[in-house]
């Protein structure tokens, strides 16, 4: 009796390991055959990054800074970051420069500018982009942080946007916690020329005294680049 338990109980552990092999095997092969990661899907994605403004054009200032050399600063750290993960990263603007000498669609010198720009995104057949700009609002006002902007022609803009404000409203720095922030519908010129989807970040209120020190801080900077590119892997 004893003899035929422990034939019994030697069966029993036999098919448990039989069992558990063929499991992991079969694991083994699921993890081999899943679709690539969200980490590797911007992997030869065309991105264009827009830093606004440049040139004669300075865009927003307080307490000199200025609005131009934040956008390419973040823009060129963004870029960075990008490029590592593959993407191949396209910017409207390398240095400090306007682009209105590139057409002569308009007669406005800043519309010209904006034309150059959305130029750039549509023959590249991008296929997002991201415009960078830091916000300015007169009197008083509660709101503060990064805000994006987005043309409700596609969802997936605001898709796109949604994920990057999340993404964006999670950050902290040194004590300081960024709103939650609502995505908004923009009648930007970019956004609504664009043939791509794309979002229009404000990055913060350059005149507001909590903004206007964060943007001078490079870790800061830094974990905002990294919200953006977070969001970029969530949308995807």
């Amino acid at each position: 009796m004893i003899l035929l338990c422990n034939q019994r109980f030697l069966k029993l552990l036999l098919i448990m390991i039989f069992l558990a092999s063929l499991f992991g095997s079969v694991t083994s092969y699921i993890n081999r055959a899943r679709p690539v990661s969200n980490l590797n899907q911007i992997s030869g994605k065309v991105i264009v990054i827009d830093p606004g403004h440049g040139g004669v054009d300075i865009g927003a200032s307080y307490d000199n800074m200025v609005e131009k050399e934040i956008n390419l600063d973040i823009a060129r750290r963004l870029r960075s970051l990008l490029s590592t993960k593959g993407a191949k990263v396209i910017m409207t603007r390398y240095h400090d420069t306007a682009l209105d000498h590139k057409n002569q669609a308009y007669k406005s010198r800043h519309m010209r500018d904006l034309k150059a720009r959305v130029d750039i995104i549509n023959n590249n057949k991008a296929d997002l982009f991201i415009s960078i700009h830091v916000n300015s609002f007169a009197g008083k006002f509660r709101i503060r942080g990064p805000i994006v902007f987005y043309q409700n022609s596609k969802k997936s803009n605001q898709s796109l946007a949604k994920k990057i404000q999340y993404r964006l409203n999670q950050i902290s720095y040194q004590g300081v916690k960024l709103l939650d922030n609502s995505v908004r519908v923009g009648n930007y010129y970019i956004l609504k020329n664009s043939r791509v989807v794309g979002v229009l970040i404000e990055v913060g209120f350059i005149n507001k005294k909590v903004d206007n020190w964060l943007l001078t801080e490079n870790k800061f900077k830094d974990k905002l680049v990294y919200g953006i590119y977070q969001g970029i892997l969530d949308y995807y």
